[in-house]
């Protein structure tokens, strides 16, 4: 090999594990985002408030919410945040914990998640209910933001 061509083959190289470092730091940026994400949907549940789920929600007639009580798919936003709200209705405290995953998926600005969750709840009537759920979450990134487009829940059988 020429001895001039081997200071720009290792600029080149150089270069190369340079952009591979920055799309794998880019990369492993967004999962800390969708991870965020998954942070701030588990603390507007705990919240128990819809208000505080809403900007966590793309709105528009594509999302889709089945919380483990649900009996029908709510679809679109109107329907989801009503979903929201009758599902905090009969709670009085709420504490989620993330017990396996969450996995991530990024594919473009698509993102899914997939885990299992603890939830202690207390009703308003003073029941306790311990329960174990699989979640699966889609999240879509708009204006920079991770946001949800569907969210399923159904109990671990026991």
């Amino acid at each position: 090999m020429d001895s001039r061509r081997i200071p720009r083959t290792l600029a080149l190289v150089g270069l190369a594990l340079f952009a591979g470092c920055s799309i794998a730091q880019a990369q492993q940026s967004e999962f800390d985002q969708v991870k965020a994400a998954i942070a701030a949907y588990h603390a507007a549940l705990e919240a128990l408030d819809a208000a505080k789920m809403a900007p966590l929600w793309v709105h528009d007639q594509s999302v889709m919410v089945v919380n483990p009580r649900d009996k029908a798919i709510a679809v679109g936003w109107p329907a989801v945040q009503k979903d929201w709200e009758e599902t905090f209705a009969p709670e009085a405290e709420l504490k989620v914990t993330q017990v396996d995953g969450p996995y991530i998926h990024l594919s473009g600005n698509v993102a899914t998640s997939v885990g299992i969750v603890d939830s202690a709840i207390k009703l308003k009537s003073g029941q306790a209910i311990n329960a174990s759920t699989f979640q699966t979450d889609v999240f879509e990134k708009q204006d920079g933001k991770w946001l949800l487009v569907s969210h399923m829940a159904w109990r671990v059988p026991q």
